[in-house]
């Protein structure tokens, strides 16, 4: 049995080792399995403008929402000559409620900051920015023109647009118009304030032409404290088609990726998410496009867009927001919550995580709470473990006999054989039960992987003190005071196990801690604190059950 427990501890560290370091990395989409998407199109010599397909006539399955403002069109089959409409100077708009403050200005006719006033950079009062920080001279902020027309793209995402506002006390839209005589382009968005994070959006340019509406580079400048941390996992693509949801990694696939019907396409981070959701317009896209930075460090970001229909016209609803689950959940878009290999293990802690702490007020205390109640549920499987490592403890002088009556047993196949038919007959009349002793540590793997995707990814536990020093339980123990205690209970759990094998083995369980509480110190102080706080329970289990035992004698032979 010695074996079968240290076998399946290896197993659990090689998977928790491949969880943290490298399954991020590879796999980013582990809960839903990717569906074929539409072949990408031929990608552009990097550099050059993309050559857009021909838009399609149908979108996907229409989001649910209030419907989108509808823009102007005109006649497609002549090109009419109009007055010209434009500003004189830059003019920007702020839309304030009491969840974000976005800011579009009318070069470009474009969202230039969307701050979210209830999320922080970690550490700091700054407001979280969705929009991500781009040069003065740029003009590619969400909702800019890209076309194969690169003199009409330049001329959409430069111009002044004409301003008209409208605002009450249910919404604030916002319209953009310009034209140079020849081409006309109104641009719509509508925030109604009883849809929290979600806004309409309309595009619409006369005479039609190829061009589609985009969002991104990636998705928000990540604070000082997150850019080290490999935990966060930011500007990867996202899309819903066919009912079914995708995560496509930014560094991964073709240059232009080009999906049809999609419910919807954006991008994400671990904990917020830009989408459009298109009800008028063609195919989404995700584009990659390399950036440097200031030490001349090369990082690949996505473009999601939409193209526009064959009447020049895209429209629907954008999401830019927090992935909060009941705010998912509400839009139609709680497959974007991806907690992992077990996902419904996270979603199933999160909600109990929630309700706990509407009693603790500290979702520190709220994870020790649900710690004791994982711990009772446990509670029969620990016991028959513990129960069957003191009937080996007892068996062992017999089991030490069997070894020694077949020495050969390790060269010798036939003696082997026998062995461990006799030894399977030891156990049966002993009521020793060999897996009883790993049924508990595999449990406690999907447990584990649950948390993690939790606390990693988990919104509301994003910033989210405990007590003393530990400031954000999804990040790690700065001062590795968790880690240390957590291996440290280790070590005093296994010692007070009953002694079973022979005392090489004793010795490599010993190493155990030490393994785990170098996995541990990077995870999040959430994960840590769970896992320090099981040990110390089972320790206390440990104690009461050797006391009773030693008072008990003849239990242990009963049970």
């Amino acid at each position: 049995m010695e074996k079968r427990i240290f076998l399946a501890i290896l197993i659990s560290i090689a998977f928790l080792w491949l969880w943290a370091a490298i399954a991020p990395k590879l796999f980013p989409d582990l809960v839903k399995k990717p569906q074929p998407a539409k072949p990408a199109v031929t990608a552009p010599a990097r550099g050059e403008q993309p050559v857009l397909p021909p838009a399609a006539t149908g979108t996907g399955t229409p989001a649910t929402s209030t419907a989108a403002p509808q823009p102007a069109t005109t006649s497609t089959t002549a090109v009419a000559a109009t007055a010209p409409v434009g500003a004189s100077a830059v003019q920007r708009s702020v839309i304030e409620t009491p969840d974000y403050i976005a800011v579009f200005t009318n070069r470009g006719a474009e969202l230039i900051s969307f701050r979210l006033k209830k999320y922080h950079h970690k550490q700091s009062l700054v407001l979280v920015e969705l929009v991500k920080a781009r040069e003065a001279s740029r003009t590619d902020f969400p909702f800019f023109v890209e076309s194969s027309d690169e003199a009409l793209a330049k001329k959409l995402n430069s111009a002044l647009y004409a301003v008209t506002e409208h605002r009450d006390a249910k919404e604030h839209v916002i319209q953009y118009r310009y034209s140079d005589g020849r081409v006309t382009a109104t641009k719509t968005f509508k925030f109604q304030f009883a849809q929290p994070f979600l806004f309409d959006f309309a595009v619409s340019v006369t005479p039609a032409a190829p061009y589609r509406v985009v969002i991104g580079p990636g998705i928000r400048t990540l604070g000082p404290e997150e850019q080290d941390s490999r935990i966060v996992m930011t500007g990867n693509g996202v899309l819903a088609r066919d009912g079914k949801f995708r995560v496509i990694n930014r560094e991964k696939g073709n240059v232009l990726q080009v999906y049809d019907a999609v419910q919807y396409i954006g991008l994400e981070d671990n904990y917020f998410m830009s989408v459009l959701r298109p009800t008028r317009g063609g195919d989404g896209v995700l584009r990659r496009m390399a950036f440097f930075n200031s030490k001349k460090e090369r990082r690949d970001d996505l473009y999601a867009s939409v193209n526009a229909g064959r009447d020049g016209v895209v429209a629907g609803d954008a999401f830019f927001g927090p992935k909060e689950t009941k705010l998912l959940d509400r839009y139609g878009m709680g497959d974007a919550l991806q907690f992992g290999w077990f996902g419904l293990i996270g979603r199933f802690f999160l909600k109990a995580l929630v309700w706990i702490n509407q009693t603790t007020k500290n979702y520190g205390f709220a994870i020790i709470v649900l710690t004791i109640l994982i711990k009772i549920v446990l509670y029969p499987l620990q016991h028959k473990q513990n129960v069957s490592m003191k009937k080996m403890q007892r068996a062992q002088p017999k089991i030490e006999a069997l070894k020694a009556k077949y020495k050969k047993a390790k060269t010798d196949a036939e003696q082997r054989n026998k062995m461990n038919m006799e030894m399977m007959q030891l156990y049966q009349k002993e009521g020793i039960n060999p897996m009883a002793g790993c049924l508990p540590l595999v449990l406690q793997l999907p447990i584990l992987w649950g948390f993690y995707g939790l606390l990693s990814r988990a919104i509301e536990l994003r910033g989210a003190p405990f007590i003393l020093w530990i400031h954000d339980l999804s990040d790690k123990d700065p001062y590795y005071i968790t880690p240390i205690l957590m291996t440290a209970t280790m070590f005093l759990q296994t010692y007070l196990m009953p002694a079973t094998g022979d005392p090489a083995q004793r010795k490599m369980f010993l190493i155990m801690p030490l393994v785990f509480g170098f996995l541990f110190k990077d995870f999040p102080s959430g994960l840590v604190l769970y896992w320090l706080v099981q040990n110390i329970l089972t320790i206390a289990q440990q104690l009461i059950m050797n006391k009773w035992w030693k008072e008990h004698p003849m239990d242990v032979q009963n049970a």
